[in-house]
C-alpha cells in the first residue's frame, strides 16, 4: 500500500500508487466487475477526495458494470447536459470524435459549473482510442488555490463569480442544430446563469479550492469589466502550471473517475481524423 498522508486512513482494500507528487492515483487490485462492498466504497470515495482524480487500468467492464461501480462515488442519475445517450443506459453519455465530427473539450473547465449544484464528479471509460494522441490532463485547484499568497488568498475569499455555459460555445451549437432560436430560448430560461464563490471548501478534505474556470465564468460579480476581465485572466492560467497537473495517456479498459469539485481537465485534441470514442457518467450528490 502507498503511504498518505497522515490525516487519512489507510485503504485496506486496494492498493494506491500516487501519479504525480499533487494530484492522481493509479488503483491496483480491484476488479471493477465485482460487486463491492460498503468499506471498498468508502475507502474509494476517501481516495477521490485526497488524490481528486483516481485510474483504473485493464478493466473490461461492461456499460452497466460502469453505471453499477461509479454509483460507489454517489447517485448517477441522468444529468441533463449535451450529449448523446448510450442506448438502455440514460446514465451514460457518449463522449465521441471522429474524422466527420473532429470535436474535442481542449479548454480548462470543471464539468456543468452552470447549475446550482455543479456534479460531485464524473466517470470516464474507453471504448475507441487513438493509436497516438487524446490524452487528458487534469489540473489540482486545491494545490492552485494553495500557491497564492496569503493576502491574495483572503481577498479572493471575498468574490463571487457568475457562471454560464452560453460562454462555451453551446450558444452556436443550439443555433446550429435550431436556426429558429427556440432551443436556445428554452435552454436560457431553463438554465439561467448561476453564482458560484471564488474559492470553495472542499466538503470530505476541508481544503479551500479555487472555483473559476475559463469555459464556463464569465465575470466576478462588483468589479468592473476591465477588473473582472484582468483577475480571471489571472486565475484561468493557474491549471496550466504543469506542477498542479496530470497527464493521462488512455489506452484500451482504461477508466478514470475524477473529483469535479476540486480539479479542472482538458481533452487534448491532437488525434484527428483518428477515432475517440468514450463513454462518461455524471457523479450527483
Amino acid at each position: 500500500m502507498s503511504k498518505i498522508n497522515d490525516l487519512h486512513p489507510t485503504f485496506t482494500r486496494f492498493a494506491v500508487e500516487p501519479y504525480t507528487p499533487t494530484i492522481g492515483a493509479v488503483i491496483h487490485d480491484l476488479d471493477l466487475r465485482q460487486p463491492l462492498d460498503a468499506t471498498t466504497q468508502a475507502e474509494l470515495r476517501q481516495a477521490l477526495a485526497v488524490h481528486e482524480v483516481l485510474f483504473f487500468r485493464d478493466q473490461h467492464i461492461t456499460p452497466q458494470q460502469q453505471v453499477d461501480f461509479t454509483r460507489s462515488f454517489g447517485n448517477v442519475a441522468e444529468v441533463k447536459a449535451f450529449f448523446p445517450r448510450l442506448e438502455n443506459h440514460p446514465e451514460i453519455e457518449i463522449v465521441e470524435s471522429t474524422a466527420e465530427r473532429p470535436k474535442a473539450s481542449s479548454n480548462w473547465h470543471a464539468d456543468i459549473t452552470w447549475r446550482e449544484q455543479p456534479p460531485l464528479g464524473t466517470s470516464l471509460y474507453a471504448q475507441v482510442i487513438p493509436a497516438s494522441g487524446g490524452d487528458t490532463l487534469w489540473a489540482s485547484l486545491t494545490a492552485a488555490y494553495a500557491s497564492l499568497s496569503p493576502a491574495f488568498q483572503a481577498y479572493l475569499e471575498t468574490l463571487t463569480a457568475v457562471h454560464t455555459w452560453e460562454i462555451s460555445g453551446w450558444t452556436e451549437y443550439l443555433l446550429r442544430k435550431d436556426a429558429s432560436g427556440d432551443e436556445l430560448k428554452a435552454a436560457r430560461a431553463k438554465y439561467p446563469p448561476v453564482e458560484h464563490p471564488v474559492v470553495r471548501v472542499h466538503p470530505v478534505t476541508g481544503k479551500k479550492v479555487l472555483y473559476v474556470n475559463s469555459t464556463f465564468t464569465s465575470h466576478i460579480k462588483g468589479l468592473s469589466r476591465v477588473e473582472s476581465d484582468t483577475l480571471l485572466t489571472q486565475l484561468f492560467a493557474l491549471p496550466q502550471v504543469p506542477e498542479f497537473q496530470a497527464r493521462l495517456r488512455w489506452a484500451p479498459g482504461t477508466l478514470a473517475v475524477w473529483d469535479n469539485r476540486s480539479t479542472q481537465h482538458y481533452a487534448v485534441g491532437d488525434f484527428f481524423p483518428q477515432h475517440r470514442k468514450l463513454h462518461r457518467i455524471t457523479i450527483t450528490e
